[in-house]
């Protein structure tokens, strides 16, 4: 049973968050599989406003957890269950494709933007937001050919890296992070922050992927391209 003391809206967006996630891979599994003509040029788009979508409510679902007080049991216990997703998406997209793999892809910039959030969470809202500012616009002020060997691809500061099925580097992406995370202590100092949506059952329902949004996007792809993928194959 869903915890009444949670509040839905934020499991409510993060859900809505994975079923855009969902549709954009299922629109990309349909173009492999040769079911539809190419994707639409803006489909790439599509994909960056999800992720910083979702990197938002990272920044908003670490004040609610931690803005009273850091809890540091609960915040390692989350952080080692990202990293091993994340070293499990690595291993198996290595394997099925060596190369196209996600060395570092959002789960693995979740993780490394998570612990860089928490050294922020004691800093002025304007201050936050403004430092999420400075990281989004970091790769287009500071990016030089001295980051582009590969073991620091995964700053965002390099001008080439090795294309990969998902890449979300710290940099630009921990500024949507810290954008979230300072919204969220404004909008905290304000009270509506802490406002729900009435706890209905069908709202409940609707926050289940929210409520369990790790084990969703470690199993939404193989699910959706292993169905397609059957499907092509009957033709």
């Amino acid at each position: 049973m869903p915890n009444s003391s949670r509040l839905i809206w934020p499991d409510l967006l993060r859900s809505l968050s994975l079923l855009a996630m969902a549709s954009f891979h299922f629109g990309y599994d349909l173009e492999a599989l040769g079911f539809n003509p190419p994707l639409p040029l803006w489909w790439p788009d599509y994909a960056r406003v999800i992720a910083a979508t979702f990197l938002i409510l990272v920044g908003v679902s670490l004040w609610l957890a931690h803005g009273r007080g850091r809890r540091w049991r609960g915040f390692w216990t989350r952080e080692a269950a990202i990293v091993a997703g994340a070293i499990a998406v690595t291993v198996v997209t290595y394997i099925a494709m060596p190369g196209f793999y996600v060395y570092f892809g959002i789960l693995h910039s979740i993780a490394v933007c998570s612990l860089l959030a928490m050294a922020c969470l004691r800093l002025p809202a304007i201050v936050t937001i403004l430092l999420g500012l400075l990281a989004l616009a970091m790769p287009y002020l500071f990016a030089m050919p001295q980051m582009n060997a590969p073991w620091l691809w995964w700053i965002g500061l390099s001008t080439r890296w090795r294309a990969a099925m998902d890449f979300v580097p710290v940099f630009p992406w921990l500024g949507w992070v810290l954008v979230g995370l300072g919204s969220a202590k404004l909008a905290d100092a304000t009270g509506v922050l802490r406002r729900d949506l009435p706890h209905t059952g069908a709202l409940q329902r609707m926050t289940f992927i929210g409520r369990h949004s790790l084990a969703f996007y470690l199993i939404h792809q193989p699910v959706i391209y292993g169905s397609l993928a059957l499907i092509a194959w009957m033709r």
